[in-house]
């Protein structure tokens, strides 16, 4: 797929989210241990299973060119620490997190992607126009 358009741009987001889901992954079963819990034998089965799949898929990934690797693995941090950031500063509150989303969407797009994602707010239009 030469240049960016929509279906190169989803195919990265799908290597980028299983590399960030890796990450999560280990970086919870990580805490688990360091707060003294573990993950019951069924949730430990399926976390294996995770993690196998994770890497099946990544092996993909190690087609790619070095400098590609590394924009990945850039990119998935990146996304990472910014879908954590939001969530810690956002916590439950929908509409703070609607206003953050409306204030990215105010720049430019710089890869025309025609992007629609104003749907996945509409749960907070539904409760104003109930509460009404």
């Amino acid at each position: 797929m030469e240049g960016t358009n929509k279906l190169n741009t989803m195919t990265n987001i799908v290597y980028i989210m299983v590399d960030m889901l890796e990450t999560n992954l280990l970086d919870m079963e990580a805490e688990y241990k360091k707060q003294g819990y573990a993950l019951r034998h069924d949730a430990k089965h399926n976390f294996n299973t995770a993690i196998a799949a994770i890497n099946k898929l990544k092996k993909d990934v190690n087609h790619c060119s070095d400098d590609t690797q590394e924009n990945f693995g850039n990119d998935a941090d990146m996304i990472n620490a910014l879908l954590l950031a939001m969530i810690d500063r956002c916590g439950d509150d929908d509409e703070f997190t609607f206003k953050l989303y409306n204030y990215i969407k105010a720049f430019p797009s710089r890869l025309n992607l025609g992007l629609d994602l104003d749907s996945a707010f509409g749960h907070l239009f539904n409760k104003r126009m109930i509460s009404v």
